[in-house]
């Protein structure tokens, strides 16, 4: 894909086209007709919004995950309509923003194709990064990440061989309580943890930026994304959000990639890569307009999520699985007013510990694990309530 359009624009599917990633993804690819064209969306339970997405793009497949009843017959139903979207023969590209573990089969899915997949699910790697990587190597697939963070680090490394890295950095906004003392913290309200200080985002991966859960899942994507050890990943805390990764180089050199918060720029990015195209997404960079950047160490006491994610990560075997359904369950509950803010560590920390020793060997062992995860959370609020 280089700076012409190609004969006729690439087919893209997008999985998750009513949250926040999917769209933004559909006004890049609204600005990019010459080059993409959406032939499959797919929503989770967002009827009305699937609706007028599919007016305007008129699409060759739709699905809806959850059952409605006042859904056109025509459309794919269930969570199989993920596979089918991800394995449509005229998607050359799968942009896979399902929020959770249900975008893993997709994923897989588009891979074993020989697809590209634009991967703005962090659970598909989290869960089963192995095994993930290993597909798109024996079929010819492609990961290209969406995430800032890692759009950043691909970006960075344009041409270089992994010998010449030493070390990643993946910056953190710090979330809404950068500044809280751990009292505050741990019963911080749902309203107070849905306030993000830099990023519009939904709910759930909102509350994995105040309990900083999101940079855990983001430093084990790193890591089967990059190939680079966990123990040359680093985490730096900085509020602005406009350098969104650094790579340190074996000489000392560090680069970094900055540019104003928006997802638009990694989703086209991710499109169009190792190829950039001209696009009008994005506000042109002011440097003197934006200011100061700074940058803090992680409060690692006050934000537990972060350690015990990584901790996981380097256990492997199904502790990544564990860690990553324990904290989706655990922000449920939250989230529906069963658990404290303090709690949701206090519950994934608990699950580790009963079940980070699974075997992770295979993909149904991975989702045994993702499944007695949720349910160990589950059980241990019922019983509290």
């Amino acid at each position: 894909m280089g700076h012409a359009p190609a004969a006729e624009p690439v087919g893209v599917a997008l999985l998750g086209a009513t949250g926040s990633i999917g769209t933004s993804a559909l006004r890049v690819l609204a600005r990019q007709p010459a080059r993409f064209v959406p032939v499959a969306l797919t929503a989770n339970g967002n009827l009305a919004a699937l609706q007028e997405q599919v007016e305007r793009f008129s699409p060759a497949y739709v699905g809806l995950v959850q059952s409605c009843p006042d859904a056109p017959a025509t459309w794919g139903r269930g969570p199989d309509c993920l596979v089918e979207a991800a394995t449509r023969p005229e998607a050359a590209i799968v942009i896979n923003a399902v929020v959770g573990a249900a975008g893993l089969p997709a994923t897989l899915a588009a891979l074993r194709c020989g697809k590209r997949v634009a991967l703005a699910n962090k659970e598909t790697l989290v869960v089963a990064g192995d095994i993930v990587t290993s597909t798109a190597r024996e079929h010819g697939g492609e990961l290209v990440p969406v995430d800032s963070e890692h759009s950043a680090i691909l970006q960075c490394l344009a041409g270089r061989q992994p010998h010449e890295v030493r070390r990643l950095m993946l910056t953190a906004s710090g979330g809404p309580f950068r500044t809280w003392p751990a009292e505050r913290i741990a019963t911080a309200t749902r309203s107070d943890a849905l306030k993000h200080p830099t990023w519009q985002m939904g709910s759930k991966i909102t509350i994995d930026s105040a309990t900083l859960a999101n940079k855990a899942l983001e430093v084990i994507e790193a890591h089967h994304l990059f190939g680079v050890p966990y123990d040359r990943i680093d985490v730096v805390v900085h509020p602005q959000s406009i350098i969104h990764s650094f790579v340190e180089f074996v000489d000392g050199s560090v680069l970094a990639q900055m540019g104003v918060p928006s997802m638009e720029l990694p989703i086209l990015y991710a499109l169009t890569w190792p190829e950039r195209v001209p696009d009008s997404g994005v506000p042109s960079f002011d440097p003197v307009a934006l200011g100061g950047l700074t940058f803090e160490a992680v409060r690692h006491e006050q934000f537990p999520m972060l350690g015990l994610g990584i901790a996981a990560g380097r256990r492997g075997g199904a502790a990544p699985a564990v860690f990553n359904a324990a904290n989706e369950e655990a922000v449920a509950q939250f989230l529906a007013g069963h658990l404290s803010f303090g709690g949701i560590a206090a519950r994934v920390a608990d699950a580790l510990q009963e079940l980070g020793g699974s075997s992770g060997d295979t993909l149904d062992a991975l989702l045994a694990a993702d499944a007695a995860a949720r349910r160990h959370v589950r059980s241990r609020i019922v019983a509290e309530l």
